[in-house]
């Protein structure tokens, strides 16, 4: 029904969402490469960032509660347009405040004669509570077509949100493999009914030329691209009355030391927090690399011991490019009711690699070579999440409760 809605509304739409083209032609405005972040409480906001060849002037887009709306009920957002030295497209963001929590929201983005209709849905809040799903993954890097069935497999599963814990591509600097992602992203992660799926990133050492602790203008497609609270490559959200989601540098633009005592002050600052999670990118329980490389070590030795102070729950980690479940760990030892669970370690379309044998080493409880994501499903009430990997094949899954 909304699908032949989105059809049947466009000619009639595009009637008031017509833009002056001067010296352009219409195609160097086609909006694409659309990414939906947050930067505040996503309950109530959205930022919608997409590209065009062209600068053209006065870009906007169009929302409303209703894709029936009247013309005079469509609120209007003017975007910041801007572009950067490595990059030869002109960039568009629209930051949408004071929105309704848990309600659809139908969003076109102007274009001369061909306007992008599509809608987001707003997280809930206590008022409104439902049952989240939520995915999470990382890598996805240089193999196209198996990072796009992973995509395939994402959308299939009807997530409100996708964490990803960083490596989008294989080269920091270039274009092309930032344009692929981007046009996959753009093409794939909308559902049939038109939603678009808000993604939360974490930077990898593949996002930055030089990899690890470089300037900020050595991460310009990352920071440029996807929109997130400030400092950008760490911050926290709430995606819903029951979730805390901290996101991490491992040692790629910020130092892990430098970012222990904001860390420990954002976990005190949301203790009331039911479900608490943290995503970095570096493995500090590897399924594949040194357990003592520098960053894992510290991992361990700073942020850990915060994290396990301060109650969280669950990790994501990535880098490894393979399947790993680890058993719940605290105190360097395994505790199974008070310790914290670490999953990973990034299969959304990297190269998959050999995996350590779990039976040798006291951290691991699953590791395989596969290609994977993680679902999550937290229950309505917010006591129960479940937890699914999601394989090529099928996977199984496992539930905790509070």
């Amino acid at each position: 029904m909304i699908r032949r809605t989105f059809v049947q509304l466009l000619p009639i739409l595009t009637i008031f969402l017509i833009l002056p083209v001067t010296g352009l032609h219409a195609s160097e405005l086609h909006p694409r490469q659309v990414v939906l972040t947050w930067q505040s409480d996503p309950s109530t906001s959205m930022t919608i960032t997409w590209r065009t060849d062209a600068r053209g002037e006065g870009h906007t887009l169009r929302y409303a509660e209703s894709a029936l709306a009247l013309p005079q009920d469509w609120r209007t957002a003017e975007a910041t347009t801007f572009t950067f030295e490595e990059t030869s497209a002109w960039l568009h963001t629209a930051s949408l405040q004071d929105l309704k929590p848990g309600r659809n929201y139908y969003v076109i983005i102007d274009h001369p004669t061909h306007p992008d209709m599509f809608y987001f849905t707003t997280m809930p809040d206590e008022n409104n509570r439902r049952e989240l799903v939520f995915l999470a993954g990382g890598d996805s890097r240089s193999r196209r077509e198996v990072r796009r069935e992973m995509n395939e497999l994402a959308i299939r599963l009807d997530p409100d949100f996708v964490i990803f814990d960083g490596d989008f591509i294989n080269n920091a600097l270039n274009e092309q493999q930032w344009d692929d992602w981007f046009d996959d992203w753009h093409e794939q992660m909308r559902t049939p009914a038109g939603r678009r799926i808000p993604i939360i990133p974490a930077i990898g050492n593949h996002e930055v030329e030089g990899s690890y602790l470089q300037p900020r203008e050595m991460a310009p497609f990352y920071l440029n691209r996807f929109v997130t609270p400030e400092p950008r490559n760490y911050y926290v959200l709430k995606p819903g009355p029951d979730l805390m989601l901290i996101t991490l540098d491992t040692d790629h633009l910020t130092e892990v030391t430098e970012q222990t005592r904001w860390l420990e002050q954002t976990l005190e600052d949301n203790s009331n927090a039911r479900w608490k999670m943290v995503q970095w990118h570096v493995a500090a329980w590897p399924s594949v690399r040194d357990f003592d490389g520098s960053i894992p070590s510290k991992i361990r030795n700073h942020w850990i011991p915060v994290i396990e102070k301060h109650g969280v729950d669950i990790v994501i980690e990535a880098h490894d490019h393979a399947y790993k479940k680890t058993v719940p760990i605290r105190n360097g030892q395994q505790d199974n009711e008070n310790g914290i669970l670490y999953l990973g370690d990034g299969g959304w379309g990297a190269p998959i690699r050999e995996t350590k044998n779990p039976e040798d080493y006291w951290w691991l409880d699953e590791a395989m070579t596969i290609d994977h994501f993680w679902k999550f499903t937290l229950s309505r009430d917010g006591r129960n999440l479940e937890v699914e990997p999601v394989f090529r094949p099928p996977g199984k899954s496992f539930t905790l409760e509070k």
